[in-house]
């Protein structure tokens, strides 16, 4: 993703602060038109059934969705000040639209358990199906780990724009050469370090450029492949799997099922519609995912503890930026 974000481009969306990267280019993205918004994996995550919403311990130190878009809207301010500072008048920060109140943090972490939701739309979640939607009409996607973007009007900047904003320049795709290559001022004032996005995710956080802390983004990540080896996992899988045959259809494992490229298409089938639905069927009778998400967090939970104090000051990132965030609102 990181070259992908830093070759040239004309056209960026704003979106949030800060994105797992660490790039200057956080907060913005490539208009290469990646559908990070209708993407399940390792990092996307779940909700057991349409009323009961799983926790993890990660959550405390990561942004969930209903937070990014606030910071993502108070960050568009602090941009927006800081540009019209280095002489950009009528510069404008696009709104940003709210969290879609059907996505959490959670979401098919575990793959998809909503059966009305599998009846309607399969392994296409509505809330994904939403921002392919708010993106069709010229916003396009999308930020390395960062939820789905907004709807928000991708605002269309010259080279000097773009130097202020990023700190870096558009021609090089390299972003360490991009810095190294870039003017340190513009329109004869000084560019903050990594231009205004980092400049605002410095403010929002008392100074670090990113919300999306790598460590925090690693253990999200290996927690949940991790799971997939623990022995309480695999025998669940096992049951899950054999469920499934009975009902005809031959998956090892739920992500077997979710990636079938039979799917990998924009419209939901019949087919679709019926392995998802026997899917979630499986996992309720197996109790997959309790016993998934009960793994899961223990091992979530050791990786937190063994970095306790790196991990402390990461949630009171967190906490400073949502703080600040609030109080630009």
């Amino acid at each position: 993703m990181m070259s992908e974000m830093n070759k040239k481009r004309t056209r960026i969306s704003l979106l949030a602060m800060a994105v797992a990267s660490g790039s200057v280019m956080a907060g913005y993205a490539a208009s290469a038109g990646t559908d990070a918004g209708a993407t399940a994996g390792a990092d996307a995550t779940a909700i057991a059934g349409s009323a009961q919403v799983r926790t993890l311990p990660i959550e405390q130190y990561l942004p969930t969705p209903a937070e990014f878009a606030k910071l993502s809207q108070a960050g568009g301010q602090l941009q927006q000040k800081c540009m019209q500072g280095l002489g950009f008048a009528a510069f404008q920060a696009p709104e940003q639209a709210p969290a879609d109140p059907r996505e959490t943090f959670t979401d098919l972490r575990y793959g998809t358990v909503d059966a009305a939701q599998a009846a309607r739309s399969g392994y296409k979640p509505e809330f994904a199906a939403s921002a392919r939607t708010a993106k069709a009409g010229g916003a396009s996607a999308a930020a390395a780990d960062g939820p789905a973007p907004s709807g928000a009007v991708e605002p269309v900047l010259s080279d000097a724009e773009w130097l202020a904003m990023t700190g870096t320049t558009k021609d090089v795709g390299d972003n360490a050469k991009a810095k190294q290559a870039a003017p340190s001022q513009v329109q004869g004032k000084d560019v903050p370090p990594g231009g205004c996005i980092a400049e605002s995710a410095r403010t929002l956080t008392g100074g670090s450029e990113k919300l999306y802390a790598d460590l925090a983004q690693d253990i999200n990540g290996q927690s949940f492949k991790e799971s997939l080896k623990d022995p309480r996992v695999t025998k669940a899988f096992a049951s899950w799997s054999a469920c499934m045959k009975g009902k005809g259809y031959s998956y090892k494992d739920p992500m077997q099922a979710n990636d079938d490229p039979k799917f990998a298409v924009p419209t939901v089938s019949a087919e679709e519609i019926a392995v998802a639905s026997a899917d979630v069927a499986c996992k309720n009778k197996t109790k997959l995912v309790d016993v998934w998400h009960s793994a899961e967090a223990q091992i979530q939970q050791r990786m937190i503890d063994a970095k306790a104090t790196e991990m402390g000051t990461i949630k009171k990132a967190k906490q400073t930026a949502l703080s600040k965030a609030q109080g630009a609102s």
